[in-house]
């Protein structure tokens, strides 16, 4: 079996710094600063982060195609093969076809004789403010080739190749990105096509109840015990814990209204790269998610919308855990705070133990997390490694010079405002 579900290619050696000084801008270009960006740091030759590449090379029995809505059974039913799923169509069709940033990009290889989807390079449209400009990323988030097919490890490569072109010359983006990688993925890539790890999400937990514990301490002898001693022992746990509202309003709600797009225009400057928070891109992302029901808490103070945060509840190792996906609030610790109060005591009547959060330590969101009482580093949850890396297309020394540029932006961790549920592989 061929199973590279890990997103991303590309060579990304380092940050790419380096002064104008001829007419060759691939080569030489010096992003310009702005409030939001870091300052310059690193000098380096932008050629050698672009990987090699070529057309993929299609055969008598296998051709490398483009996607289209009509190709989704087949590459439904490559995706069930290969992860052993039972995914729907209608889950793919709306995890590609009902994105509001446009349809998938990339390639996949079909075999002439049966239209049957052999191996697949394809991901998500995501779009995104980069330097304060609108532009559009490419998650690539199903990668697999059939484990029936013979020469599985060439189709895979070649449905790569055919992503590292088609997506920048067919579909005009410019720059991939992924999360939740394995060490594994993660060294196949480096080796072939030279993976970078841009940033790093740290999950922290907040305890929300005492079950967890109180299994690990009475063992299977003493469980009868729990159902009697965990509300008692809960009740406790919960009244040590202070309130924080700042006269904020937290409710949660079902959906996000027209008030979320004025709240992303808002804020959309604070950050070098960040994806799209818009209500319609909100809505498809959480709301109409066809495997799962988020829950969403905003805050709000005289009607005035400041923030917002969405988590799931799900059951890992027969324990029910609530895990914070998204939220935005301005680099606001009050308002962020408010929300992770919310979240944590409408999670603890579901029955949730833990409230988990990745992210970036040294944030904001970072500090209001350990204002929290029993917060920590999670011992069961592994770092969430993001990855970035430019699409060349065949002519990648001859983009237009504001590609360039946006490299720039994007290439560099420091810059990226992201979320766990920027990419999420559970649905």
């Amino acid at each position: 079996m061929h199973d590279f579900s890990s997103p991303l290619f590309g060579p990304l050696q380092g940050e790419p710094r380096q002064p104008v000084h001829s007419k060759c801008y691939a080569r030489n270009l010096r992003r310009p600063q702005t409030a939001a960006s870091p300052p310059a740091a690193e000098e380096i030759d932008l050629a050698k982060l672009y990987p090699k590449v070529r057309p993929p090379k299609s055969t008598p029995e296998v051709e490398f195609v483009h996607p289209s809505f009509e190709d989704g059974p087949a590459i439904n039913a490559l995706f069930n093969r290969v992860f052993h799923s039972d995914r729907s169509l209608a889950h793919h069709d709306w995890k590609y076809w009902r994105n509001p940033a446009g349809p998938p990009v990339g390639t996949f290889a079909r075999e002439i004789a049966t239209d049957r989807c052999l191996a697949t390079g394809i991901g998500q449209r995501r779009r995104a403010s980069v330097d304060g400009r609108d532009s559009c990323g490419a998650l690539l988030c199903e990668v697999a080739s059939d484990p029936e097919s013979r020469g599985g490890g060439r189709l895979w490569r070649e449905v790569m190749m055919g992503f590292s072109i088609d997506a920048n010359d067919q579909d005009g983006l410019h720059w991939a990105f992924g999360g939740q990688s394995t060490d594994d993925a993660i060294k196949v890539g480096e080796r072939w096509f030279g993976y970078r790890v841009i940033l790093k999400l740290i999950p922290w937990e907040i305890r929300l109840g005492t079950r967890s514990s109180l299994r690990r301490r009475l063992g299977r002898w003493g469980s009868w015990l729990i159902p009697a001693l965990a509300p008692i022992m809960d009740a406790t746990l919960w009244r040590l814990w202070r309130k924080r509202d700042f006269g904020l309003n937290a409710t949660e709600v079902d959906k996000f209204n027209s008030d979320y797009d004025e709240l992303w225009e808002r804020y959309r400057h604070l950050y070098p790269v960040c994806f799209f928070r818009d209500s319609e891109t909100l809505n498809w992302r959480y709301v109409a998610n066809p495997l799962w029901k988020h829950r969403i808490v905003e805050a709000r103070r005289d009607g005035r919308l400041l923030g917002y945060l969405v988590w799931r509840e799900a059951d890992q190792g027969g324990e029910k855990v609530a895990t914070v996906l998204d939220f935005w609030h301005g680099d606001n610790q009050q308002v962020m705070q408010t929300l992770l109060d919310v979240a944590r005591r409408k999670a603890c009547v579901n029955q949730c133990v833990f409230l988990r959060f990745a992210l970036q330590e040294g944030g904001v969101e970072h500090q209001a997390f350990q204002s929290f009482r029993s917060s920590r580093k999670s011992p069961y949850e592994e770092v969430d490694k993001i990855i970035c890396t430019p699409i060349p297309g065949s002519k990648p020394m001859q983009q237009k010079p504001e590609v360039y540029e946006l490299l720039r932006t994007v290439l560099s961790g420091k810059n990226w405002f992201y979320t766990q549920g920027d990419c999420d592989f559970r649905d």
